[in-house]
Formats: C-alpha cells, structure tokens, sequence
C-alpha cells in the first residue's frame, strides 16, 4: 500500500491510503477536541500526560478488539522516557504495560507504527477540514503569520469563544491573533 513514515508522504496520498489501512488493520482513532484539550491543560496537564492517556486508552481499545489474542509486542514511537510515560498514567485504573517497547523513530522500525501514524495524521487533517468548515475559511496547519491572520479573522468574525474551541488556547498562536485581531479593530 506504500505504507512509511509519514514525515516521507504527503497528505493526499495518506487520505488515499487510509481507508484501506483502516479496513486492514485493528486500530483505534482518539481525537481530542480542542475545548477538551484547553479544559484539561487549563487544569495543569502537560502535553505529555495528555499524550500517554491517549496512547493507553489506545491500546485498551486495540486490545479489547484483539479479543483475547495477544501481540508478540507493542511499539510505542517514543514521545517520553518509558519512566515518565508510565508516571503521566499511573492513576489509570487499567495500564498497558505487558511487552510495551518503546523506540524513537519508531515509524521508521516498523511498518504498524507507520501506518498508525498515518491513520492519524489522516484523522488530523479530518478535524481541521471540520474545524475548517465550521469557520468557513480553510483554516492553515501549522505555525507562522498566515496562521495567526488566520485565528485573528476567526476571532473578529465570531469572537473569542469560537476561536477557543478551535485552538489550543494557550499557544502562542491564539496571543498573536488576539493582538491583530486588537489593531484591526483600532484601524
């Protein structure tokens, strides 16, 4: 299917190939919508922690569609020393721990961490076309002055409310536009 790091392909062709991996491959997808997201990094959860109980929830998920048959191993492509990963969950009632790996640049080691990173990636680009739809302008990924002009028409258009469920709200991103947004009003 042409499944490899996904850092190697571009968004069209990883729109192309992901229904079929989904068909293919027992995986689950989490989305974590932003006004989720702003509530519990409001409440002092680091991206990490948030990262590692979407990894765990994750897998629980996998693995409950695995119906009792269990894989030689899970591959998770390291975002925090083993350590610290379990530390983020250790409160989770359920834990994955039973021959969890974890690698940096896992995508490239194994063809199931590629492909979930492009199942991924592909329900990414999913949530800004509907986040896109919902502002009515095509919203840019990213970083940088287009998107911060981007968030400033947004929050002119129709206010802070809306753009704060369309963003991590503490980023420099949603600061930058409030001040264009600022100056736009003043001219």
């Amino acid at each position: 299917m042409g499944v490899k790091d996904s850092k190697q392909l571009n968004d069209d062709y990883m729109r192309q190939i992901a229904p079929d991996l989904q068909a293919a491959l027992i995986h689950s997808v989490l989305t974590l919508t932003n006004d989720k997201y702003n509530k519990v990094q409001e409440k002092g959860w680091s991206q990490g922690k948030i990262k590692a109980l979407l990894h765990n929830q994750a897998l629980k998920h996998v693995l409950r569609k695995m119906k009792g048959e269990k894989p030689d191993y899970i591959l998770i492509d390291q975002f925090a020393e083993r350590g610290i990963y379990y530390n983020h969950i250790k409160n989770e009632q359920e834990i994955v721990r039973e021959n969890v790996l974890f690698s940096t640049k896992a995508e490239g080691l194994h063809l199931a961490v590629a492909a979930a990173s492009i199942i991924a990636r592909v329900a990414f680009l999913e949530e800004m076309d509907r986040l896109s739809d919902l502002a009515g302008v095509q919203l840019p990924k990213g970083a940088g002055k287009i998107v911060d002009e981007a968030a400033a028409k947004i929050l002119l258009k129709s206010g802070e409310d809306t753009l704060k469920s369309m963003t991590k709200w503490h980023f420099a991103n949603a600061q930058k536009a409030k001040k264009i947004a600022a100056l736009k009003r003043k001219l």
